[in-house]
């Protein structure tokens, strides 16, 4: 038996194991948190834990949004979507990520998530960036800058600048990129944060490459490349990145020896991570390169590889949007899901409301029951009235509630005259039922009375009857 029941123990906690998505040292962190802004943070910090391209991320995002669904935690939910927005920019499905992302916006906001503002404003900019709408992306990025412009926060500031510098600079407009890369240059610097000032010098010198001053962008790019070197870089592909920016400005400078050297090494690290965007400019940075010495066969070599690269681009595009389609497919089932669980609870809200509504109309039965046959006393008649009042007006306030917040649009002062007229109309109709149930206990007192002295006179007649014979 003991056995058994160690079995059944072990049995019972996989399985709660497996019914919550999220690990229990990071639940732990999110149910202590005490703000809405710290458990936004705690799962923020769990969510870049995970890749984006994972195949397993999006099935675990999708867990644990139904299970923050079936805890009623819109918190949780609300965080859960905006990393929801991340995946479908990653599968390419930028409409769905910004409707998802309008639709997030005003639920922090109502809330004062500051930070949850923030993430927002940072993820429609990043959308934006990636369906290579830049002027919007910038404009999303600086919305951000009010936010976190406050005391302690400069390398949330730098960040910022940065970010909006990258779009510039995507965009092709250097002049105004320039200016947040060296504003993000200087807060680095201030913070002394190197790994941060390693980047946004780099987003530096490629806005000095989009404004053709290659001579001035080179030595921002050594910069970064010496601190890769003697660290690491933050990812593959910044590496790569970093790389065919060298070899971008040595074929401009027709330094066609280095541009090939820095190609050839932006696809070392390019390959084998399969950042096929990378791998397809350092083939086109060497076949150019190759044109332009006339070395015909490493040209028709790397011109084929770039074109097999780009036509596997293509070919991942539109394994993109199947992807795309089958999750926004997957959230639509969700969404159902959630409404028919919504319509199951209403269904069981409505039957606690009947069965309320039956219990005060018994109630009032009883009361006008007993007050006519068996209570006797007027302040008995006056508690139970007082008692029956207060529970028709909290049934009243418990069913007009949401009504009444919808209507008012959550304001106090305008929810408390509704109320304070609902109670209006209740007291008359309170006093009246309390009169006439005190009348007719005075009649009925009355009548006690009056049975009580004819009972008497009988008595006293039957006595007097009794002494004369």
């Amino acid at each position: 038996m003991k056995k058994l029941t160690l079995c059944l123990l072990f049995f019972f906690c996989v399985l709660n194991a497996f019914n919550q998505p999220l690990p229990d040292s990071i639940k732990a962190k999110y149910y202590t948190a005490k703000t809405d802004e710290q458990k936004g943070s705690c799962l923020f910090n769990y969510f870049t834990t995970q890749s984006l391209t994972d195949s397993n991320t999006a099935a675990n995002t999708l867990a644990l949004l139904d299970w923050f669904g079936k805890q009623h935690d819109v918190v949780g939910k609300n965080y859960t979507n905006l990393r929801l927005s991340y995946i479908l920019t990653a599968k390419g499905d930028f409409p769905a990520a910004l409707n998802l992302l309008f639709s997030l916006l005003p639920r922090f906001e109502d809330r004062k998530d500051n930070f949850g503002i923030i993430q927002t404003y940072r993820a429609i900019g990043s959308t934006y960036m990636s369906a290579k709408d830049y002027a919007q992306s910038a404009a999303y990025f600086k919305k951000q800058v009010p936010l976190v412009s406050g005391p302690g926060q400069k390398e949330q500031l730098s960040r910022v600048y940065n970010a909006i510098a990258c779009a510039y600079g995507e965009g092709k407009m250097p002049d105004s990129g320039m200016v947040y890369a060296q504003k993000a240059v200087a807060l680095d610097g201030e913070s002394k944060n190197h790994l941060q000032l390693a980047i946004s010098t780099s987003t530096l010198g490629e806005n000095y490459i989009a404004a053709g001053q290659y001579d001035i962008a080179l030595p921002f790019l050594r910069r970064t490349f010496d601190y890769y070197q003697q660290n690491k870089a933050p990812s593959p592909y910044m590496d790569a990145y970093l790389k065919n920016d060298f070899a971008e400005a040595f074929l401009a400078t027709k330094l066609y020896d280095s541009a090939n050297h820095y190609a050839r090494q932006a696809l070392q690290v390019s390959i084998p991570f399969d950042v096929k965007d990378q791998s397809m400019r350092a083939y086109e940075y060497l076949y150019k390169s190759f044109e332009q010495t006339n070395q015909q066969d490493s040209l028709n070599k790397y011109f084929r590889l770039a074109m097999i690269t780009k036509d596997s681009l293509f070919s991942l595009e539109k394994i993109k949007s199947i992807q795309a389609l089958s999750f926004r497919e997957e959230l639509r089932q969700q969404e159902i899901a959630a409404e028919k669980l919504k319509a199951e609870e209403e269904r069981k809200q409505n039957i606690q409301y009947a069965l309320m509504a039956l219990g005060i109309i018994s109630f009032v039965i009883v009361f006008l029951l007993l007050s006519r046959r068996h209570i006797t006393n007027t302040k008995a008649i006056q508690f139970l009235g007082v008692v029956a009042l207060l529970v028709v007006f909290e049934f009243l306030n418990l069913l007009l509630h949401p009504f009444l917040e919808r209507v008012t649009h959550h304001n106090p002062l305008l929810m408390l005259l509704a109320l304070v007229c609902i109670a209006a109309l209740l007291v008359p109709m309170h006093h009246r039922l309390e009169k006439w149930a005190t009348a007719k206990l005075v009649e009925k007192n009355k009548q006690i009375r009056l049975a009580a002295a004819k009972k008497t006179i009988e008595q006293l007649e039957k006595d007097e009857t009794k002494n004369v014979d």
